[in-house]
């Protein structure tokens, strides 16, 4: 029997790997297991949102430390599930050199998975600290790493990054509907919610429209167009799942794209 490690179609799958100069994926893999974390801390923040409905405290009513919560476990989460659908896509798009992905993929899986432990941490000292303020330590909103150019690249990247699209996606409703299951949030707030939801319209037509530009044979010209689509949805929704734990956030987004810092 072949194993991971060894046996004929290991051989194969290398020498595939080696052909198309695709890179290993053991370290990216350490990365992606060492951020698993984020499904604990998810918890955490799904009990702590039941006790504020126990209380009848709205989620946008807390303090500084319970909102640093949410906010660090949002980006770790977001960027957690980006880098490990890129893995994951990669996998399924090209089984024949499957523990190894392009270069690019490479370098945006690890670009993304890397910065997760330290919003671990984060979340860890808020939920310990009841003082802690995480705008002491980072810029907010913080922002999506760079998404590496995509011209001339291997269409199997592309078609990972229109999947991990999905998947923050996905993260980014769950995230506004509990917000919107909590009920009409404080008087100060409601403008906000308004133009959060809009964003999150704005972001999801985004990225159906890149997803709708989609197919195999895609010429480069197009595959620009499409990645100018992408690339906005992507940076949007990781910004809105901030928003959704800071709202008052929402107040300094003024431009087509949120701003980078």
């Amino acid at each position: 029997m072949d194993s991971p490690h060894g046996g004929p179609a290991a051989l194969r799958r290398r020498i595939a790997a080696w052909r198309k100069k695709e890179l290993p994926t053991t370290q990216l893999e350490a990365l992606r297991r060492a951020g698993s974390g984020v499904h604990e801390l998810a918890l955490v923040v799904e009990r702590r949102r039941d006790e504020l409905r126990a209380s009848g405290t709205h989620p946008w009513d807390v303090d500084p430390a319970t909102a640093s919560l949410f906010l660090a476990t949002w980006n770790a989460r977001a960027l957690h599930a980006l880098g490990s659908e890129l893995l994951s896509s990669d996998a399924r798009e090209d089984p024949r050199t499957l523990g190894f992905v392009p270069s690019v993929t490479y370098r945006q899986v690890w670009s993304l998975l890397e910065p997760v432990g330290q919003w671990i941490a984060l979340a860890r000292r808020a939920e310990a600290n009841p003082d802690l303020w995480i705008g002491s330590d980072a810029d907010l909103p913080s922002a999506l790493p760079t998404l590496l150019p995509v011209r001339g690249g291997p269409r199997k990247h592309i078609r990972g990054l229109l999947a991990a699209g999905d998947a923050l996606d996905n993260l980014c409703e769950q995230q506004l509907a509990a917000v919107q299951a909590a009920g009409r949030p404080p008087a100060r707030h409601t403008a906000r919610l308004a133009r959060i939801q809009e964003l999150f319209a704005q972001a999801r037509a985004s990225l159906h429209y890149a997803q709708g530009l989609w197919n195999p044979e895609l010429g480069r010209d197009l595959e620009q167009v499409l990645f100018g689509h992408l690339q906005p949805a992507l940076v949007l929704h990781h910004h809105l799942g901030q928003y959704l734990a800071m709202p008052e956030l929402v107040v300094a987004y003024r431009t087509g794209y949120p701003a980078r810092r």
